[in-house]
């Protein structure tokens, strides 16, 4: 045998083991249909007074803004923001994203500006427990 009939055998071999190997890699792959995740998603406002670290939360969950409220119904003062965004992820609730608005006027001279702070949060749910908060969240036209 010469080296072209040697390199030809040689490439054929190759080209076998190279068929071989990805057709048992298709038959092992199996394709993997992933179910629509769906999310819940709330955005929290801390707010704290001048001067003080500690902060209540209030919290919209797309149906009804109001403030967080411990078992007994009292709102919940927290001792920082950060805190209160932990008591949010011990609840099941992951930061999404996170942004501040600022506000201000001035009159006779004097103004002032306030900035909130605002957290994007979700938790994992049903396509039906997001369907729900949809249908109790819209407003309905009045005609």
């Amino acid at each position: 045998m010469n080296i072209i009939e040697t390199n030809f055998l040689h490439l054929n071999n190759m080209k076998k083991i190279f068929v071989i190997f990805f057709s048992f890699l298709c038959l092992s792959a199996q394709a993997q249909v992933q179910d629509s995740v769906y999310y819940r998603y709330i955005i929290a406002e801390p707010q704290g007074k001048l001067f003080s670290d500690k902060c209540k939360l209030r919290v919209d969950d797309g149906i009804k803004p109001a403030k967080e409220k411990g078992k007994k119904g009292e709102s919940i003062i927290f001792n920082s923001y950060a805190a209160a965004l932990m008591y949010l992820t011990t609840q099941g609730w992951e930061l999404v994203s996170n942004y501040s608005t600022v506000r201000g006027g001035v009159a006779n001279g004097y103004g002032g500006t306030y900035t909130s702070t605002y957290w994007i949060l979700r938790r994992p749910c049903s396509k039906e427990e997001v369907q729900d908060i949809v249908n109790k969240s819209l407003v309905k036209d009045e005609e």
